[in-house]
C-alpha cells in the first residue's frame, strides 16, 4: 500500500501547503457534501502526488492516490459555475484560498478549471487531507494557465 499523506490545516500557511498538495486534483459536483446542520464540508478526488514528482521538470507521467478532504465549523456553502445536475462533470481543482470574511469569520475559495468556484464561510480554518489505497500512474498532467484556469 502507497504511504500517502494526513496533513491538517489550520491557519492559511497551513493551507498553501495543502492547497499545493491539492492542485490538479480531479473531483466532480457528486463527490462534494455540505452537510449544514453538522457544520462541515468533504470532498474526495483524485490528486497527483506532487510530494513525489518534480514540479520543475515536465512529466509524462505522475502518481495518483485517492484523497479526502474534511472542513470542519463550516457556515455556509455557495457556488458559481458548479452544476449540481451534473454529478459527474470532471472537474480539476486549481487551489484553495482563504479570505477574510465578515464578522471574523474567513471565507475558503476552491477554484476549478474553467472558472467554477466553491466558496465556504467558516468560523476557523480546520481541514484535513487523507489519502487512502494505492496510487497509480497516470499521463493526465495538468496543463493549464495558472492565471485564467483554462487549457
Amino acid at each position: 500500500m502507497t504511504q500517502g499523506l494526513k496533513l491538517l490545516a489550520n491557519d492559511r500557511d497551513d493551507l498553501q501547503i495543502l492547497s499545493a498538495m491539492m492542485e490538479g486534483a480531479i473531483t466532480s459536483p457528486g463527490e462534494m457534501s455540505f452537510a449544514g446542520a453538522q457544520r462541515h464540508f468533504t470532498l474526495t478526488a483524485s490528486r497527483i502526488m506532487w510530494e513525489k514528482a518534480d514540479r520543475d521538470a515536465a512529466p509524462k507521467a505522475v502518481s495518483r492516490i485517492r484523497s479526502g478532504l474534511y472542513v470542519a465549523d463550516v457556515l455556509a456553502a455557495k457556488s458559481t459555475g458548479i452544476s449540481r445536475a451534473n454529478p459527474t462533470e470532471v472537474m480539476e481543482l486549481l487551489s484553495i484560498a482563504a479570505d477574510a470574511g465578515p464578522d471574523e469569520t474567513t471565507d475558503l475559495r476552491f477554484s476549478f478549471a474553467g472558472g467554477g468556484v466553491l466558496c465556504l464561510s467558516v468560523e476557523c480554518i480546520n481541514v484535513g487531507l487523507t489519502d487512502s489505497g494505492d496510487a497509480w500512474e497516470t499521463d493526465h498532467v495538468p496543463a493549464h494557465d495558472r492565471e485564467t484556469g483554462k487549457p
